[in-house]
């Protein structure tokens, strides 16, 4: 086993045993990768984007000489020439749509109409294959076309290709750099599926007065489907959890009884779901999330790792600490606005208020934005070390 094999799997177990709420020789950290890395290279986000060897040289440049245990996020959420190839609506991407210098933007819209859903209740896949698809892609207008046809074939190419970047950039930074993901694959709340890509915003929320049984008929439809999505795009992988960004969850987007009727059996039910065949879920609980915090200490223990984004951190530690890993500490707000010296005070904070007896990894509550500063991001990792000793 060489030096960096070795380094990666003292991390891991570093990861692995804060996961458990176990308290490991140190605090584990997280390195969080975004759009910001770009502003220090000469290199635009569109050539990050588009070029896969850029890509992967700009991380390895940034993180070359750090010490930390986990690499969070990405450069890119979703491959642009996938998305290309099928003539994507629904996506901008920096140098086509958008400056070359700028993330990507979604479009939001009713691509799902009301007259939809007793249809998409019924075989949700088939809907998604025969209307959804035309809607947001000009490659899939025409279903069974020639057209349509070769865009199918392009785009699960395009998948296929993204999915095997990713491994082999995940396999170089593991064994050149002794580098941990957070996650491996992905899946989402129904509620946030329905409310997100299909229904938008405005929809899902006249929805719950117009027609709410649909809602709830919708989300139970979506819920198998999710399971099996975190199943696929993680490749059977267990050892990690799946990444599950939470998004109309959040307070006050939802009344409390709206959220427990409408968000949360079903959100429950993919958790639990995925837990039942040894898959944990990292519960990207951006926002504020507090009113919400007993409920969710209901799950099975150790099932989710509980990210702390704008959620009461001290209320977080006193009622799931010790049953989940909890994952957070410093604001991003702080990552951009803030100063090295009050970032190194904050990191200090949170080790002494949430790391105590295990089960906590330090990092940005939630995604670090285009515009944090580089010595904030390394002011975190020197302080974790310094502090996060156990």
């Amino acid at each position: 086993m060489s030096d960096k094999e070795k380094l990666y799997q003292e991390r891991f177990n570093r990861y692995a045993t804060a996961m458990e709420c176990g308290k490991p020789d140190k605090v584990p950290v997280v390195f969080p990768l975004g759009e910001w890395v770009v502003r220090y290279t000469d290199s635009t986000i569109q050539e990050a984007y588009y070029d896969f060897d850029k890509e992967t040289e700009i991380i390895c440049n940034i993180i070359k000489d750090l010490d930390f245990d986990i690499m969070y996020g990405s450069l890119l959420l979703w491959w642009p020439p996938m998305f290309d190839a099928l003539g994507s609506k629904y996506y901008k991407f920096p140098g086509l749509r958008l400056e070359a210098n700028v993330g990507y933007q979604y479009v939001e819209e009713e691509y799902m109409k009301p007259e939809d859903y007793d249809d998409f209740i019924a075989n949700p896949t088939a809907w998604l294959a025969t209307k959804f698809l035309p809607r947001i892609s000009e490659e899939f207008a025409e279903p069974g076309s020639y057209r349509a046809t070769v865009a199918l074939i392009k785009s699960a190419a395009g998948f296929a290709m993204a999915n095997a970047n990713a491994a082999i950039k995940g396999e170089k930074l593991a064994k050149e750099y002794g580098i941990v993901p957070y996650v491996t694959g992905m899946t989402k709340a129904p509620f946030d599926t329905l409310g997100d890509a299909l229904r938008g915003m405005k929809g899902i929320l006249l929805d719950l007065r117009r027609r709410p049984d649909k809602v709830l008929a919708a989300c139970e439809a979506i819920v198998p489907h999710n399971i099996a999505y975190a199943r696929i795009t993680a490749a059977g992988d267990t050892s990690l959890p799946v990444f599950a960004p939470l998004h109309r969850g959040a307070y006050p987007f939802l009344s409390m009884e709206q959220w427990e009727k409408f968000y949360w059996p079903s959100w429950k039910a993919v958790i639990e779901g995925l837990w039942a065949q040894g898959k944990r879920t990292f519960f990207f609980a951006e926002g504020d999330w507090t009113p919400y915090l007993e409920k969710i200490a209901e799950l099975p223990e150790k099932s989710i790792v509980f990210i702390i984004d704008n959620t009461d951190a001290k209320k977080a530690k006193k009622i799931l600490g010790g049953k989940f890993c909890l994952w957070g500490g410093v604001p991003t707000t702080l990552l951009t606005y803030g100063t090295p010296a009050q970032v190194k005070d904050c990191v200090k904070q949170a080790i002494d208020e949430l790391a105590c007896d295990g089960g906590f990894v330090l990092a940005p509550g939630g995604v670090v934005l285009g515009d944090a500063k580089r010595e904030n991001i390394l002011a975190m990792l020197e302080a974790a070390r310094e502090y996060g000793v156990y």
